[in-house]
């Protein structure tokens, strides 16, 4: 083979090639000198000059390059970076590359788009690189650990453009970014592909969509997680620190147009979201701006006269591409099969990103919007034997004047830097606020079999406020010790979570009889002072964390962590008389000393694909508003939860599917039971006595998951989830709302040869029966337990796309194809029973340019 001279970057590729789909001229032009000529030993091509190695970890830059042939991708990631690379144009002909999505230095941009491919970028000492065969690694501890290193940490984890059902990395267990194998508990994700085929519009379609998690609906308009039989009340975005999910604090209603995935860790999560239940922890991942323009139109169509339109666009503000933006816009109107219900949102999105140097990196952004909302009801009661009504599934139980306006505001912003050494310090502040206007109108009772009587007509007027403020700062890095390079994390985190809640009831609420089979008109004066005020309320909750992951050899790798944590809790709850005076009726102000939550794990590389886990996670839960007798009582010590996990991880066809397969054990311990030795409170948010605390509480099972590319064309996401939880004071089932038997997938294929515009897919969700049981209170607060059983069920939802041309596709969604009858929630026999939603179709209009 003959040498050529090396180009210069602005002689070989200007940044802007308006040649680049000329593959084969392209190419020759920068696959430039040949093998030969690219002769060098191993330790030079280790050891670059410290300045080329300088300017290297310097040079980062946003990329959004997707897959295709892998001439035509490198020729365009050589013309945005720069890079200088030799070699020649045979070893690139027939191979495809996924792309290079993210932010990168341009030699891990290089490594993630050969990956696969069998090719590898060497670093000459002048730090240029040359192309070659990649050389078949030795089965050695030192081999295994050195593709271990170069297939992990290359992406931050952003799922757009790489048409993926599976992520490389995420940050949602330690804010640092790592592969799922190197998290030693359950993690799954719903990435911006299964968003978008899938037509998921919201954080409950996503978490319906996520294997092991239980999405049950709250009230008409919101939704609770569970996930190994316990609630799921923390939420993170982008890794920040936790915000509170509930009441008085944050409605997770985002549209999904605004994020890239969505991620969820099943069992304790205490490390890092602090207080809550030991069923795991959500983080949304919100879309970034990219450095090429782009613009993306959706329109769709579908039943019950819904409509949705949204608008996104991305690219470089400035002319050397440091000042990045985008913006998403959405609007959304639409009636449901409910009698009485419908929506209107519409919502925005702006973020921007400016590499204040090529060490530092800022990011602002924020959202608002808007939703108006009609219908209020509270779901369906039951018979007073458990039996369910048979009633239509357009049955509402609300009125036409019901409605529920909402204002959801959100801002943050972030700063990371780069020290030379390499470490990184993130800076993240988030301020979400939310404040609604309503009058409601539903249904509660059981109902008599023989009189059809039982229900009556409540509702009242609502105003309600919210807004929490977080902060989060980390210091991350390596260090050496014992010639082996270790990890380390460390910061601090703030939250506080403000809200109020006034309410004003008519004269006649509770009194109506409500006709539940042929419906009845309430008209109420629902000109009501408010009269019933929750204020002051307030939670604040203060932490500091570390974790240390440390690599005792090649294949064996330990983490330690722990938490500190502080915890406030302040509630007033004021009547207001006639002549607005207001008289304070109960105050909780309680503190939590500050608790220790320690996390551990190992993890043991098998092979250069497959590792063995195990981790113990732990949690706290504060119980300020539940108090032991005797009157007036005292708060409960807190929840103590903590989840044992072992299992099998595996990073498969180069990274492109991951699996899992993981055993649990979830202990909860503490939680307060009403005790019946004392006269208890007619109120349930005042700071009620008396409680005892409870016994033990154990959540057992297995995950099995797989997700990501099974076979060029064909992405897949798939999990079962075996769960089986029990009151070990009693003996009996614990939670009635987790099936233990529950399958989740979703998949899609593209079609090969002349069929290659078509994809077809879809998706389902089966899961066993649930039990219900509890207790039904009367206004002294009497407890009359109920319990009965629901059937398990399946739900198949399909998908078919066609791509016009290279920028418009039309896909078909078609959900709930068998038109099945379910309640997907059970509540109880006063009220709370949802149906499912019937079957329907949605038709999208989808343009890129």
């Amino acid at each position: 083979m003959s040498r050529r001279h090396l180009l210069s970057p602005s002689a070989a590729v200007p940044r802007r090639m308006p040649g680049h789909r000329s593959v084969a001229t392209a190419i020759q032009l920068l696959l430039m000198g040949s093998m030969a000529g690219a002769g060098m030993s191993a330790a030079q091509a280790r050891s670059p000059a410290p300045q080329a190695q300088a300017a290297a970890e310097a040079d980062v830059r946003s990329y959004a390059i997707p897959a295709g042939p892998l001439a035509e991708v490198l020729t365009r990631f050589l013309g945005e970076s720069g890079l200088l690379l030799a070699g020649t144009t045979g070893l690139v002909q027939g191979k495809t590359s996924a792309g290079v999505q993210g932010r990168f230095g341009a030699a891990d941009g290089l490594a993630m788009l050969l990956r696969g491919t069998g090719l590898e970028a060497v670093r000459r000492a002048d730090g240029s690189h040359v192309l070659r065969t990649m050389p078949v690694v030795q089965a050695t501890e030192a081999g295994l650990a050195e593709v271990r290193v170069a297939a992990r940490r290359a992406a931050d984890g952003t799922t757009e453009g790489t048409g993926s059902y599976t992520s490389r990395v995420t940050s949602i267990a330690s804010k640092t970014d790592q592969s799922f194998r190197e998290i030693p508990q359950s993690v799954s994700v719903v990435t911006r592909q299964q968003l978008e085929d899938q037509q998921l519009l919201n954080v409950s379609d996503a978490l319906k969509q996520m294997p092991g998690v239980t999405v049950n609906r709250s009230s008409f308009s919101s939704f609770d997680f569970y996930a190994r039989g316990f609630q799921i009340t923390s939420m993170q975005i982008d890794g920040g620190a936790p915000l509170a999910l509930g009441a008085y604090t944050y409605e997770p209603q985002q549209d999904m147009a605004f994020y890239d995935r969505v991620e969820v860790m099943r069992g304790a999560s205490g490390l890092l979201g602090g207080m809550g239940d030991p069923g795991g922890i959500v983080n949304l991942a919100r879309k970034k701006p990219l450095s090429e323009r782009k613009l993306v139109l959706e329109q769709s169509l579908g039943r019950w006269d819904s409509g949705r339109t949204m608008l996104d666009a991305t690219g470089a503000l400035s002319a050397d591409g440091r000042v990045r933006g985008r913006a998403v816009a959405v609007y959304e109107k639409r009636d449901y099969h409910l009698k009485d219900r419908s929506l209107e949102k519409p919502a925005i999105y702006g973020v921007l990103e400016a590499d204040l140097t090529p060490s530092t990196l800022l990011t602002l952004g924020g959202s608002y919007g808007k939703r108006h909302e009609n219908g209020s009801g509270s779901g369906m009661p039951r018979y007073s034997d458990g039996r369910p009504l048979d009633l239509p599934r357009s049955t509402s139980l609300t009125q036409p004047w019901t409605f529920w306006d909402t204002k959801n505001t959100e801002l943050f912003a972030q700063l990371d830097h780069r020290f030379s050494n390499g470490w990184k310090l993130k800076t993240s502040l988030t301020r979400v606020k939310a404040d609604a206007n309503a009058v409601t109108a539903f249904v509660d009772g059981a109902i008599d079999p023989q009189t059809g009587a039982g229900a009556f007509w409540g509702g009242g007027r609502y105003a309600t406020s919210s807004q929490q403020d977080i902060v989060d700062v980390n210091l991350s890095g390596t260090f050496g010790l014992l010639g082996k390079n270790h990890e380390f994390l460390l910061g601090m985190d703030w939250q506080r979570a403000q809200g109020t809640w006034a309410t004003g009831k008519p004269v006649d609420n509770w009194m109506v009889p409500a006709d539940v089979f042929a419906g009845n008109a309430w008209n109420p004066d629902m000109n009501v002072p408010l009269t019933s005020i929750f204020d002051p309320w307030s939670q604040k909750q203060k932490g500091a964390y570390g974790v240390l992951r440390l690599h005792p050899s090649d294949r064996l790798h330990v983490i330690a962590g722990a938490r500190l944590s502080r915890y406030d809790f302040l509630q007033g709850i004021s009547s207001v008389d006639a002549a607005g005076n207001r008289t304070l009726d109960s105050r909780t102000d309680f503190g939590e000393p500050t608790k220790v939550t320690p996390y551990g794990g190992v993890i043991y590389d098998l092979d250069s694909q497959w590792s063995a886990y195990v981790s113990y996670a732990s949690i706290f839960k504060p119980q300020a508003l539940l108090k032991a007798g005797p009157q007036p009582g005292t708060s409960l010590a807190p929840v103590k939860g903590k989840s044992y996990e072992a299992g099998f991880k595996g990073e498969l066809l180069d990274g492109r599917l991951n699996a899992t397969f993981s055993v649990f054990n979830v202990e909860r311990t503490g939680a307060g039971v009403v005790d019946t030795r004392y006269t208890t409170s007619n109120d349930p948010w005042a700071g009620n006595c008396c409680y005892l605390p409870q016994g033990k509480v154990t959540s057992r099972g297995f995950d099995v998951e797989v997700g990501g590319e099974v076979r060029p064309g064909w992405q897949l996401a798939a999990g079962y989830t075996f769960n089986q939880t029990k009151d070990r004071s009693t003996e009996t089932s614990y939670s009635t709302i987790t099936p233990k038997h529950l399958l989740k997938l979703s998949t899609v294929y593209r079609m090969p040869g002349a069929w290659s515009n078509w994809q077809v897919g879809g998706s389902t969700h089966v899961q066993s029966k649930t039990s219900v049981n509890g207790s039904l209170y009367d206004a002294n607060f009497n407890a009359t337990p109920y319990r009965f059983k629901e059937g398990g069920y399946g739900v198949l939802n399909a998908m078919v796309q066609y791509r016009i041309d290279p920028r418009w596709t039309l896909a078909l969604n078609l959900n709930n194809v068998l038109d099945k009858v379910y309640y997907e929630r059970v509540g109880s026999t006063s009220n709370g029973n949802w149906y499912g939603t019937p079957r329907n179709a949605v038709l999208t209009l989808r343009g890129s340019f």
